[in-house]
């Protein structure tokens, strides 16, 4: 059986808008995050299941993030479905919606909720420079 095509999902127009028309991946599972590719990712979570007011939000930003943070050519951006989700949640303790930092298919960290600019930037960025095990 094919997965469920997330465009057709009760997910908010805003957030559909990312795998739409910006092409970002949909992680059903918690394995596909290892077919993302080389580079570093910001990985939505949206509080599937949940109408939460911050994810069209983040939705928004997200892309401007991925543009501010290093570009498209250095940065990527995926939504997670739901049980990617709930495995992230549940791992890190998370409160939804979030953003969360993967590298090479594992999370680095992540920001929970609708953030300033500034601190998304600062936060991110830190995030984002976070020495890892594949990295030299």
């Amino acid at each position: 059986m094919p997965p469920a095509d997330p465009t057709q999902q009760t997910l908010h127009p805003l957030v559909r808008r990312l795998l739409t028309e910006r092409a970002y991946p949909y992680l059903e599972e918690p394995e596909d995050a290892a077919r993302l590719d080389a580079h570093d990712h910001l990985l939505f979570l949206p509080a599937h299941g949940k109408t939460h007011l911050e994810s069209p939000d983040i939705a928004v930003v997200l892309p401007e993030l991925v543009k501010a943070l290093g570009g498209e050519e250095a940065l990527g951006g995926a939504v997670a479905g739901p049980k990617t989700e709930a495995a992230l949640r549940d791992a890190m303790s998370l409160a939804l919606p979030a953003i969360v930092v993967m590298r090479a298919g594992a999370p680095v960290g992540a920001i929970s909720r609708m953030r300033d600019w500034d601190e998304y930037l600062e936060r991110l960025g830190a995030l984002l420079k976070t020495p890892s095990a594949t990295t030299h």
